[in-house]
């Protein structure tokens, strides 16, 4: 397939200024920070959830991972669509607005169905935001800078999930010693556990205002011919699927490769913090106070680090940077994860845990990315939610759930949490591993021959 070259067409327009492109950036990353905040607060909310709906912690597991999943994945099919073809801005602006109402709504559920449905509606609209905005930093950047710009806005998912972890617990400590029940204007009384996922989920409803003050970028490496207006209507959804079917080795390893990975970050999160809390008899505010930490610090480094090593190889002519970073992130992460779980002293844990969390979201940064390099612009926004949607349906549909079948299920003991998060982490680090090595060279050379059009 002829893709524009960068002598013809919208190729020669001049890239937004870098204030502009970066300040882009940094209110995208504070909208996928709001987006892990209210993604992963319930996993502070286990014990109360289970004490006051009668749920199991398979139950749970399903509620945090695979019933959010599944919504957030498929609706970022559609999703992706419109952003090949409309202003990416303005769907992230309304995604971020009722994601956030369903979010305050699970603070609002009376019974476990209800909380299930306001969970649904967490993922539909959570699943506006990335699809849009690794097509827009795609734009905003030139291919050396990319790493970088990528790192920065996934620190969004090291940074929400470490508010979510900081201020849920602060928040659960807080309800605890004040009382279970609160009355909040308007709505009456609500359990101690409700009132956190309104505090975290109230915030996004005027914090989607944010992007109306982001410009659309200019589409960058349309297809051959192309203008910004012919691209809205010019690549069906069955195109795409045929382009990436040609290519099934590079995509298909990829997203599998990578769905392994999310699915040890999800299940560490998930269930981490119920297990430090279970087994070292610390409270739950403590856990989600250390936890929430090192998350914020090492995991950011370790994200920003990540996309500036990959940024560092490209200049240097690596095409293959990414899977590079990648290969040793995952062994870092099947190293340092599963041997924390098998530590019997807590300053060694959490020790492991920080060295740990250098390298698990790693990944996110550098995944999307990848995409972005070997895709068609006219195609990032569909091909950006295959990828999401592979990756979250392994990654947070197996990750949360695995960890309580093993221990409810194949041990027979809900206690041993821990087993199932070493199983999880070393099983699905090696296999990524594995695949990564295999996808090298087949992405090196997929960059090389993008080249013409980027």
């Amino acid at each position: 397939m002829l893709l524009e070259s960068s002598e013809t067409g919208v190729r020669t327009r001049a890239f937004p200024s870098q204030w502009l492109a970066w300040y882009a950036v940094g209110v995208l990353m504070i909208l996928y920070v709001c987006s892990f905040a209210d993604r992963q607060i319930l996993s502070l909310l286990v014990t109360p959830i289970k004490r006051d709906f009668g749920m199991t912690n398979t139950q749970v597991g399903l509620l945090q991972g695979f019933t959010f999943a599944v919504f957030y994945t498929t609706l970022g099919l559609p999703l992706g669509w419109l952003a090949d073809r409309m202003s990416r801005r303005w769907i992230i602006a309304c995604g971020v607005f009722f994601w956030s109402l369903a979010a305050t709504a699970c603070g609002l559920a009376g019974n476990a169905t209800q909380l299930f449905m306001a969970r649904i509606g967490v993922g539909v609209g959570e699943a506006s935001l990335s699809p849009s905005a690794y097509s827009m930093i795609t734009d905003y950047f030139k291919p050396e800078k990319l790493g970088r710009a990528f790192g920065i806005y996934n620190m969004g998912i090291t940074i929400g999930s470490g508010i979510a972890l900081i201020a849920g617990g602060l928040v659960v400590s807080w309800v605890s010693a004040a009382g279970e029940t609160f009355a909040l204007p308007g709505i009456g009384a609500v359990r101690a556990w409700q009132l956190v996922f309104v505090v975290t989920g109230a915030p996004g409803l005027l914090l989607c205002l944010l992007m109306l003050t982001v410009p659309e970028p200019p589409r960058r490496g349309l297809l051959h011919g192309a203008s910004s207006e012919t691209a809205k209507r010019a690549v069906p959804l069955s195109q795409v699927v045929r382009f990436m079917y040609a290519r099934a080795s590079l995509y298909g390893l990829h997203f599998i490769s990578f769905g392994l990975l999310a699915a040890v970050g999800y299940g560490m999160v998930s269930w981490g913090p119920t297990a430090f809390s279970q087994d070292f008899k610390v409270t739950v505010g403590t856990v989600a106070l250390g936890i929430g930490i090192i998350v914020v610090t090492c995991g950011s480094l370790g994200m920003y680090g990540a996309g500036r090593i990959s940024d560092w190889l490209t200049a240097r002519g690596r095409t293959d940077a990414a899977m590079i970073v990648c290969i040793g992130m995952a062994i870092a992460t099947g190293i340092t994860g599963t041997l924390a779980q098998f530590s019997e002293s807590l300053t060694m844990l959490w020790i492991l845990t920080a060295l740990m969390n250098l390298t698990i979201a790693s990944y996110s940064a550098l995944a999307p990315m990848a995409i972005g390099l070997v895709t068609p612009n006219q195609m990032r926004g569909q091909a950006s939610a295959m990828y999401l949607l592979v990756i979250n349906l392994i990654g947070l549909g197996f990750g949360p759930v695995i960890v309580p079948v093993i221990s409810d299920h194949v041990l027979q003991d809900p206690t041993k949490l821990r087993i199932g998060l070493a199983i999880l982490c070393s099983v699905c680090c090696a296999t990524a591993t594995i695949l990564l090595f295999v996808l090298r060279p087949i992405y090196a050379r997929h960059v090389q021959e993008a080249a013409q059009w980027r």
